[in-house]
């Protein structure tokens, strides 16, 4: 049974939203943190070449796979203890990875910090589902999965500014304290989302729900649409840092560039209550296109303007399509918000193969990240037709 708090609930919501949205920024945000940090990860005992682009990517398949494997428990664990363990767990692994003494030390702290980090989207997700009304869980979906976004922004721009001050111990051990700070404000702060004795279900009949989810072609679209988003601003995030067009203070600037964007959209958000969900997703992800033929063009202006509409798009798009993904999967709501997290971020995990698919140059990952866009407008318009 899903107990939900009433509309005229607003001060237990907006608690909701800003904490769902501050626990994102440190503990999504581990998985872009390492984008600036590529000359000293390379410079680690041990590294190659490849070091950089491996730090993010075993991070990214194992947080895919601790959403698939952890994030249903919040159907029967409940979804706030799951978050507070998620933040806990990523307080205490993110600290011991930041005294990495190797790179394979550092590569295995990743790979540890992903699967820690795996659970808190999902039971954010299903801890709005299961506790706020229908009117209010798009707005706080906006503010969750806008956070998710802004993360990959923020955790950038704070590793770029900590990093020359105290190096990539200094970056982990404050994105450690941080995670530390939510694990303990979810624990204190938002009330437990309590299912009466006999039915919850268990840790094994959660997890047989995937399999029903997936035999669902509407569900199925709806993920192929999620997995376009952060594969393509990953992709383009790649290209931007290896082109040598710009300096480190202009790249501050164009990462920086895109955040309010995602404040825009949360304003966006709250007035386009009314508009249908086919609608609201579809005009999206027409704008995120738009934002990637954009960044096509190089010039800094441009990619600042694409990329400012590319995350602003994405930030309008994806809380609209959780919110059909969870209306959709009822009543396996922590399974089915589990699989869609899988693929929106487990998809950041096809950003840098993308690039590299691409040929790395900005321009035509730029073009190809619009072709893909375009292809998960494509899934979404054949899902949500009536």
């Amino acid at each position: 049974m899903t107990t939900t708090r009433s509309d005229t609930d607003r001060p237990a919501l907006v608690r909701t939203g800003a904490l769902t949205a501050l626990g994102a920024l440190p503990v999504v945000g581990q998985l872009y943190v390492v984008l600036p940090l590529g000359a000293a990860i390379e410079a680690l005992p041990g590294a190659a070449g490849s070091t950089t682009t491996l730090a993010s990517t075993v991070f990214a398949v194992a947080y895919a796979l601790g959403i698939l494997t952890l994030g249903p428990l919040a159907d029967s664990l409940g979804a706030r203890r799951l978050m507070v363990a998620s933040a806990g767990a990523t307080a205490v692994v993110t600290a011991l990875t930041a005294f990495a003494p190797s790179a394979s030390w550092f590569l295995l702290g990743r790979a540890a910090q992903g699967l820690a980090a795996a659970a808190f989207t999902p039971a954010t997700l299903a801890y709005i589902a299961r506790t706020a009304p229908p009117s209010a869980r798009v707005p706080l979906n906006t503010a969750a999965i806008g956070a998710g976004l802004a993360s990959a922004v923020v955790s950038q721009v704070a590793a770029q500014l900590i990093a020359p001050v105290a190096g990539i111990a200094g970056v982990l051990l404050a994105f450690a304290g941080a995670a530390a700070a939510v694990a303990l404000a979810v624990r204190t702060l938002l009330p437990g989302d309590a299912v009466p004795h006999g039915e919850r279900p268990s840790p094994a009949a959660v997890h047989r729900a995937i399999p029903g989810l997936l035999a669902r072609p509407r569900l199925v679209l709806l993920y192929c649409t999620g997995l376009t988003f952060l594969s393509v601003l990953v992709a383009l995030y790649t290209a931007l840092g290896a082109d040598d067009r710009w300096s480190p203070s202009t790249l501050l600037v164009l990462r920086a560039s895109s955040l309010p964007a995602v404040v825009v959209a949360g304003v966006l958000t709250l007035r386009l209550g009314g508009v249908a969900a086919r609608t609201r997703i579809l005009s999206a992800v027409a704008l995120a296109v738009a934002g990637a033929v954009l960044c096509a063009a190089g010039a800094t202006v441009a990619v600042g303007a694409g990329l400012f509409l590319l995350v602003g798009a994405v930030a309008l798009a994806a809380p609209s399509v959780v919110a059909e993904v969870t209306r959709l999967g009822a009543p396996a709501i922590g399974a089915a918000a589990s699989l869609y997290t899988v693929a929106i971020f487990g998809g950041a995990s096809l950003g840098a193969p993308l690039d590299a698919l691409l040929g790395g140059g900005l321009t035509v990952v730029a073009l190809g990240g619009a072709a893909v866009l375009a292809f998960g407008g494509l899934t979404a318009a054949i899902a949500t037709r009536t």
